[in-house]
This record gives C-alpha cells, structure tokens and sequence, in this order.
C-alpha cells in the first residue's frame, strides 16, 4: 500500500493565547493536496488556529508506554477532546455560499498539527530521523453546511491500536454547538523504508499522557 508521504518543512508552532484546556483542541501528519478544487478567491493571510495550550508533561512514570502495550490496542478516553476554534473564510466558498467540501479535510488536518504541536510533538525531529507519518484513511460525514464567516470548534480525540492510530473530528458550529461534520482517520507511523511500524514511543507516551489522564 502506498501512502504518498509528503514531509513539509519545519516551521515552529503557532503562538496560542488561550489557557490549557481542564478535561478537554492529534498529530502532525503530512498535508494532503485536497485543496484542488478551490475557486481562486484570494486568501489575504493564513488562518492562525486558535486552541488552548497544554502544560509541559510532568516526569511521573507511564506505565502504558511500554512497547508491548502500546501495541495492543490501548483505549483512551472517549470523554477527553482536544479543541481548536476556527473561522470560516470567502476563499473556501464554493459558488453556492457555503464552505466547498474539499476544504473539511483541511479544517481536521490543522486541527490535528495543532494537537500536535501543543502535545510537543515535533515533525522536524520525526524526519531527522528518516521515519514519516502519515494519513493511509480519511473518512468524512458531511451533516449541515458552514458558510461565510461562521465560527466553528474542531473537536479531537485519538486512539491507539497497534501500529495505527484512529483519530476523531467532530466539527460544531459555535456558539450554537451544531454538529456539522464527522471524520475519521487512520495515522500510520512509517520506517526509513516507508513501511509501516508500530507508534513511535515518543509520539505514543505524549498522546497517552494527555488522552489519558
């Protein structure tokens, strides 16, 4: 099976200004071209993500980091999300007014580098590395339209299951909390080979410590 990886370039996270989330904005993955079918309307400045930043993980012990664990199918909480708050722009509106649906995978892939970036994950240290990760299935619930201007929250929560991690978006509006889209994906760690491998410890204790506690 060929993924098509793609590593982008290391860039530092964005700044964020909202305090750590209490019992609530999942990893870098490499950027899909969806974005194909877009109509041209200019995009003055990119969007910056708002999401709350987390706390520096403490050194207590984690004893579900082990190699053999991780690997069978560790089940987080399905209570903790990971939020990060958007807003709609004129150029992802297709001719009808509303948000073109190519643009949804774009939405849950920044919200996922903001999940990462917050969790300290680095991308730039991954590749150092020769290894790569990536998006083998993407799976998209289309339920109600966004349109021009709205404002909307990315919902994230993650699970581990051996060599993959399945990750949910649920997209809201805000402040109404209208469900508008479900998706998910499936996140492969990759080898120097691009061949799939068991989650990165590094990548696993991080998203464990906050999904988990």
């Amino acid at each position: 099976m060929e993924l098509g990886v793609r590593l982008r370039s290391c860039q530092p996270p964005p700044n964020t200004s909202q305090p750590p989330p209490t019992a609530i904005s999942f990893g870098t993955w490499p950027r899909s071209s969806h974005l194909a079918v877009l109509r041209g309307r200019p995009c003055p400045r990119p969007r910056r993500a708002r999401a709350p930043r987390v706390a520096a993980p403490d050194s207590r012990p984690l004893e579900t980091i082990r190699a053999d664990s991780v690997g069978q199918g560790t089940k987080l909480r399905g209570d903790k999300f990971f939020p990060v708050e958007m807003t709609v722009r004129d150029c992802e509106l297709d001719h009808y007014g509303v948000v073109n649906n190519a643009v949804y995978a774009d939405y849950i892939e920044k919200a996922r580098e903001e999940v990462a970036s917050s969790l300290g994950i680095s991308r730039c240290s991954i590749a150092s590395t020769g290894n790569a990760m990536a998006v083998s299935d993407l799976k998209l619930n289309y339920l109600a339209p966004l349109k021009r201007g709205a404002r909307f929250v990315v919902m994230v929560r993650v699970e581990i299951k051996g060599a993959r991690m399945l990750v949910e978006h649920f997209i809201e509006t805000l402040p109404e909390r209208k469900l508008v889209l479900e998706a998910t994906a499936t996140v492969v760690c990759l080898n120097k080979h691009y061949r799939p491998t068991r989650v990165f410890p590094e990548v696993a204790s991080k998203v464990l410590r906050f999904f988990s506690s």
